[in-house]
């Protein structure tokens, strides 16, 4: 059976954090693999988030999965960065952490794109920062600058989502570099994506098809779930 992994009280980012290359090569011996792994569990925990206070678990094939993602961005986007713990409100200079905005949207409303400050209730648009010193990488002031990018609820990103997907190109507009690169909208529509598998758990390595040819959606090789089998 699957391994479930407590991740109730882990954190997504605070300033200065980072993602890692955690994964280890194949070929390596069992007892090294198992050191690895732990590693690996104990990394995430560290930067990962969850969607609320609640317990969440992910089974060892979906963190295989996840670390994949995680660690293809790294090769994407070295030295890359998403910082979400830095939001001031513009009204009383509360500093806002990343649960506080989460908690101060409207569930269920795309058309709100603001949060509410926990401490005035003054309620504005919040933004998240990403940083990579990829040499094309494009921040808000051109190459090699921060990224600001607008902090969107999962149902504006959903609506969000649905209009891209309305396009001629669709799915192939999101996974293309060079369409993210085109203008900040949709870098900033990609973030937020990104931003939101990872809070929420979920593997996101498809996200980054347009970077490579190697198909990423296919399962990793220690997969069970790999081998063609039913349902019983």
């Amino acid at each position: 059976d699957d391994t479930n992994v407590d991740s109730s009280n882990v954190q997504f980012s605070g300033p200065g954090s980072r993602l890692r290359n955690i994964f280890s090569g194949r070929g390596r011996q069992e007892d090294q693999e198992r050191k690895d792994r732990e590693k690996a569990i104990a990394i995430l925990n560290k930067i990962s988030a969850v969607a609320n206070t609640r317990e969440a678990f992910v089974t060892e094939p979906i963190l295989r999965q996840i670390l994949l993602g995680e660690n293809l961005l790294e090769i994407v986007y070295p030295d890359i960065s998403i910082d979400t713990d830095d939001e001031l409100c513009p009204r009383c200079n509360s500093y806002l952490t990343d649960e506080e905005v989460v908690a101060g949207w409207s569930p269920g409303d795309s058309q709100d794109y603001t949060t509410k400050c926990p401490t005035c209730k003054f309620k504005f648009v919040p933004h998240f920062c990403v940083q990579s010193t990829s040499p094309t990488f494009v921040g808000s002031r051109g190459p090699a600058s921060p990224l600001l990018c607008q902090r969107l609820s999962p149902w504006v990103l959903q609506k969000e989502i649905r209009s891209v997907m309305r396009n001629r190109k669709g799915i192939d507009d999101l996974l293309s570099p060079e369409w993210r690169e085109q203008e900040s909208k949709n870098a900033v529509l990609w973030w937020n994506l990104i931003l939101s598998f990872m809070r929420y758990r979920f593997p996101f390595s498809f996200l980054l098809q347009g970077s490579f040819e190697t198909n990423l959606i296919a399962p990793t090789p220690d997969d069970e779930s790999s081998q063609v089998g039913t349902i019983d």
